[in-house]
C-alpha cells in the first residue's frame, strides 16, 4: 500500500468523523496535514484547531478505528499540530449551514397551520430559495401525510452520526410521524420532548438551507419553550381563521413568542374566505378581516390572506402540497407567493 493510497482512506475517515465541538467534519474543517514515512515508520499528521488534548484523544481513538477497519497496516502514529487558522467560526445556537430558522405557530388547532407551513415550503422553493420543514408536532404529526407518507419511513445515516432528511417534491423533510407505526399514540413528559426536538435541530443533515420552516404544535408547551433555549431562531408567524376563538389562542401564542425574544414576522389569516367551487364566488364564513385587525391591535405586519377552496383539502389527502398543481387557483397561488416575499422582507429586516 503506497502514500497515496494511504492518504486517501486517511481523507475518507476524516469525512466520517464529526468533531464534537465544531460539529463538522474533520475533513470540512482542513485537519489533514500530510502522510509521510519517516525511519520506516508511518506518520499521520493532523491539524487542529484548538489545544483540548481530551479531544484529540477521542478523535484519534475513532480515526484509527476506521483506519484498522480500512486495512491500514498497524504501528502507524498518529500526530497533532494545533493550527488556529482553521478553527471554524463560532455560529453560537446556529445550525451550521441553515441561513434562517422560522417557527410557524397558532395558539389552537384545527386553523390548518401545517397545511399553511407546507405551502409555505413550496412557495420558497418556487423562489429559488433550498427549503427544508419540521413536523415538531409530537402528539398530531401530520405534515408526513401532506407530502404523502403514511406512517414509518425507512431513514437513512450520512455516514457521520448524523441523520439524513427525507427529500420530497425538492424539499427536505423531517417529521415525528417518520418514526411512528400509523395510530401509534406517543406518551412523553416535557425532557422528552425537549431531546426528541434538539436531535431533530442538530443531529439531521440538513446541509445548505436558506429556510428551515418549524410546524410547531398548538399551543405555547414545552416544544415551544425548547426551541427557544436549543436554537437561535430567525422569526415566527402566527396562523389564525378569522373568528374571534382562533384569535384570542392566536393572541397567546404571539406573546409567546415576545417573551421569549422571537421576532414575529407576521400573521397569516387563513380560510380567509370560502371560494365556491360552483358560481367562483366568495363567503366569509368564518368572519371577516380578524386576522388583519389582530395583526394591528399586537403592531406586527399582517402577511397575507388565504382563502379556503375544497382543492386545498384535496392536495392534503392526495399527499401533494396545493401549489404543486399545474392547475392551482391563480388566488390561492398569489396569496401563498405574496406571503413568502413578505417573509424574506421582514426577516432580511432583523438581519441589518
Amino acid at each position: 500500500m503506497d502514500l497515496n493510497q494511504i492518504e486517501q482512506i486517511v481523507l475518507d475517515a476524516l469525512k466520517k468523523i464529526e468533531h464534537p465541538t465544531y460539529k463538522m467534519d474533520l475533513y470540512e474543517i482542513g485537519m489533514f496535514d500530510k502522510v509521510i514515512e519517516e525511519e520506516g515508520k508511518l506518520k499521520i499528521y493532523l491539524k487542529a484547531p484548538d489545544n483540548d488534548r481530551r479531544v484529540q484523544i477521542a478523535i484519534e481513538s475513532q480515526l484509527r478505528g476506521l483506519l484498522n477497519q480500512a486495512g491500514l497496516p498497524k504501528g502507524y502514529k498518529v500526530r497533532f499540530i494545533v493550527d488556529e487558522s482553521i478553527k471554524p467560526e463560532d455560529i453560537g445556537n446556529k445550525i451550521r449551514g441553515v441561513k434562517n430558522i422560522i417557527l410557524i405557530g397558532s395558539g389552537k388547532g384545527g386553523v390548518g397551520k401545517s397545511t399553511v407551513a407546507a405551502n409555505l415550503a413550496v412557495a420558497l422553493m418556487n423562489q429559488g430559495f433550498k427549503v427544508g420543514i419540521i413536523d415538531a408536532d409530537v402528539y398530531g404529526p401530520s405534515l408526513g401525510k401532506l407530502f404523502g407518507f403514511d406512517g414509518k419511513v425507512q431513514l437513512y445515516g450520512d455516514g457521520k452520526n448524523k441523520v439524513l432528511p427525507v427529500e420530497k417534491y425538492g424539499l427536505k423533510i423531517m417529521s415525528f410521524s417518520f418514526l411512528l407505526e400509523p395510530g401509534q399514540a406517543v406518551i412523553w413528559r416535557g425532557p422528552m420532548l425537549g431531546k426528541a426536538m434538539e436531535q431533530f435541530l442538530f443531529e439531521v443533515d440538513w446541509g445548505e438551507l436558506d429556510y428551515l420552516l418549524i410546524d410547531l404544535p398548538p399551543g405555547t408547551g414545552d416544544v415551544q419553550l425548547s426551541l427557544s433555549q436549543f436554537v437561535e431562531v430567525d422569526g415566527a408567524i402566527v396562523v389564525t381563521t378569522p373568528q374571534n376563538v382562533a384569535i384570542q389562542d392566536a393572541s397567546r401564542a404571539l406573546t409567546m413568542f415576545q417573551q421569549v425574544k422571537i421576532p414575529v414576522l407576521g400573521i397569516i389569516e387563513n380560510m380567509s374566505e370560502f371560494i365556491c367551487p360552483h358560481c367562483g364566488k366568495p363567503s366569509h364564513i368564518f368572519s371577516k378581516d380578524g386576522g388583519k385587525k389582530f395583526a394591528q391591535a399586537y403592531r406586527v405586519p399582517f402577511l397575507g390572506a388565504i382563502p379556503l377552496e375544497p382543492s386545498i383539502m384535496e392536495s392534503g389527502e392526495e399527499g401533494k402540497p396545493v401549489l404543486l398543481n399545474d392547475k392551482v387557483n391563480p388566488d390561492i397561488k398569489k396569496a401563498y407567493d405574496n406571503i413568502a416575499s413578505k417573509i424574506i422582507e421582514e426577516v432580511a429586516k432583523y438581519k441589518i
